[in-house]
């Protein structure tokens, strides 16, 4: 494949979005086995910035890092495009792509200080004092999520973060889906007991 990815400067300020099927996916990356180098533009323009959030949070706000593992993954992706078999969503192949290099510096590195803003979504205009109530509980969250275990830390943000579902957290881990789901609710309960001796079951809800 001939095709190579360039990514915006940009690419981090997109936000996660969920409203691409992987159909869509699909009729891209036979455009882009055809030779149609405008569907790889696509392909980045419609994920780039949603790997690179991600990445982010996994190499503990590590902007270079996560620049170099996005890029990295969608060059990946094109030379192995003949092993996207369309049974997932392209970005859980992808994000798996970028995951494989990252490894092992996601296990041995907790998350540095990040962009609080970045995990969770625009709130509505508050008080002042409701918005630092919420800056102040986003600040532990972040705290809480730098101490769990990586592979709780990491579903917990693929699901909450990133809005994928059961499954294609599983195809982008390489899991069976119950072992997401068992993940999943070891990582939520191991969240809520590192907050709770700050905030009540409903400040967390």
């Amino acid at each position: 494949m001939n095709a190579r990815p360039q990514l915006s400067g940009n690419s981090a300020a997109l936000a996660p979005s969920n409203l691409h099927a992987a159909t869509d996916d699909r009729v891209l990356v036979e455009r882009l086995r055809a030779g149609d180098h405008s569907a790889c533009t696509e392909l980045v323009d419609r994920y780039a910035g949603r790997l690179h959030a991600m990445l982010l949070h996994l190499t503990g706000g590590d902007a270079d890092q996560a620049a170099e593992f996005t890029q990295e993954a969608f060059v990946r992706a094109w030379e192995h495009l003949d092993q996207f078999a369309g049974t997932s969503s392209f970005y859980a192949w992808l994000y798996r792509c970028a995951r494989n290099r990252a490894i092992d510096l996601l296990a041995r590195k907790r998350p540095q200080a990040t962009d609080l803003a970045t995990l969770s979504h625009t709130a509505p205009h508050q008080s002042p004092e409701a918005d630092l109530d919420r800056r102040d509980l986003a600040a532990a969250v972040h705290q809480a999520l730098a101490t769990l275990d990586p592979e709780h830390r990491e579903v917990l943000l693929l699901r909450e973060f990133d809005g994928l579902d059961y499954q294609h957290i599983a195809d982008a881990l390489g899991i069976a889906e119950g072992t997401v789901k068992s993940r999943l609710s070891r990582a939520r309960s191991a969240l809520r007991d590192r907050l709770a001796h700050r905030y009540s079951a409903e400040d967390l809800s």
